[in-house]
């Protein structure tokens, strides 16, 4: 559910540019057989006026008189766009092979597919203008398509089926709920509805949706095959989360304290804690210590013995947390803030220490409606931002 923290900030989609109807009859726009010149001429006709030097413009349907598929190439460089019926641009990606990726992107990879391998990078913008990221890698024989933001938040990730790895063969793009079959928008009365991503592979042939929506606090995942059939849930209730909480050697349960005695008898007592899931216990870990070693304890709900991890002894430093305000907030941050989120408002924050020492700073704000919590390293580098 890790993915879900990270993607709940997607773009609401707006306009980019007005339909034209003059078509330039210099480039002749190649089209499938379904779709009617006067569709293909106002999709052409915007394309050229946003995208004077277009040429070899191919334009496939998507959803029938809604939204249609337009690649063209600018000065060689191979663009590739959504559109609506009426020729507005709804949105675009251009391949950006030499551009570099943000280190909030970096960090997110890294984090969550260690090992992997870049393929593409493709730089696009939504109709109301927002930047977007495309980025495409390999890692275990799969080719995997992540978008990202212009916050540089996590909007949808998609798999493709291991050794298919012949390249970015699909296409991806950020849609309005307005735009979505009637089918499914029919599956979300009752929910907000936050933001929506469709896939199309290689031959247009198949779609996948991927909705993201809220309801009574608790956000959902939702994916739709091409006929709008819902075909995975997943939910992440934030009130929920898991959280460890310390306890006392006396608290912890007496099945616990007693396998200590009897198998670790000359070791002293560090600390203990419970892992707590849905406000109900999930585990206990014990950390002991004893001529230069320590050792973790692991058990189970009930106090039944999980397993054991041994290493030598080290300074385990002083980790704390502590909460922040405005005035505690370093100007390197603030000047970010400022940067990045016009007209932001703090909201809340706090500081991890380590030995009394600023580790890392969560800071909580709200830019009209949205909401977001920024993270930022010790020196006050950006690393992470989550809307929600």
């Amino acid at each position: 559910m890790k993915k879900l923290l990270l993607i709940l900030s997607i773009a609401t989609v707006g306009f980019l540019n007005a339909c034209t109807e003059k078509l330039d009859t210099t480039i002749t726009p190649q089209t499938s057989t379904t779709v009617d010149n006067t569709t293909a001429a106002r999709i052409s006709s915007s394309i050229q006026t946003t995208y004077p030097s277009a040429t070899n413009i191919v334009i496939v349907v998507i959803e029938d008189k809604k939204t249609y598929s337009a690649d063209f190439t600018v000065n060689g460089i191979p663009h590739e766009s959504c559109c609506s019926s009426s020729g507005q641009i709804l949105s675009v990606y251009k391949s950006a092979d030499n551009v570099a990726l943000s280190d909030a992107i970096k960090a997110y990879l890294e984090a969550n597919y260690k090992g992997y391998k870049l393929t593409k990078v493709a730089v696009g913008k939504g109709t109301a203008g927002q930047a977007s990221t495309k980025v495409i890698i390999e890692l275990n024989n799969q080719i995997i398509t992540l978008v990202f933001d212009d916050k540089n938040v996590i909007i949808a990730t998609f798999t493709e089926p291991k050794n298919n790895t012949g390249g970015d063969k699909n296409k991806v793009f950020v849609t309005m709920l307005t735009d979505l079959p009637v089918n499914i928008q029919s599956q979300l009365t009752g929910y907000e509805f936050i933001g929506a991503v469709v896939k199309i592979n290689a031959d247009n042939s198949k779609k996948t949706y991927f909705v993201i929506a809220k309801k009574d606090g608790i956000f959902y995942e939702f994916t739709y095959d091409s006929e709008g059939k819902l075909v995975k849930t997943e939910s992440f209730d934030l009130s929920k989360k898991p959280e460890n909480k310390e306890i006392k050697e006396n608290d912890l349960p007496m099945v616990i304290q007693s396998y200590i005695k009897i198998n670790y008898k000359d070791w002293k007592f560090e600390k203990s804690a419970i892992l707590m899931k849905d406000k109900s216990i999930d585990s206990y870990s014990i950390i002991l210590s004893k001529d230069q070693k320590i050792i973790i304890l692991t058990f189970d709900k009930d106090g039944k013995f999980i397993k054991s991890t041994e290493t030598l002894v080290i300074q385990l430093p002083k980790i704390e947390a502590k909460i922040l305000i405005f005035n505690e907030i370093p100007q390197v941050i603030k000047d970010y803030l400022t940067k990045t989120y016009t007209g932001w408002i703090f909201i809340k924050g706090n500081i991890t220490l380590k030995d009394n020492v600023a580790e890392a700073y969560y800071v909580n704000i709200l830019v009209g409606l949205n909401k977001y919590q920024i993270i930022f390293d010790k020196e006050g580098k950006f690393l992470l931002a989550k809307r929600g």
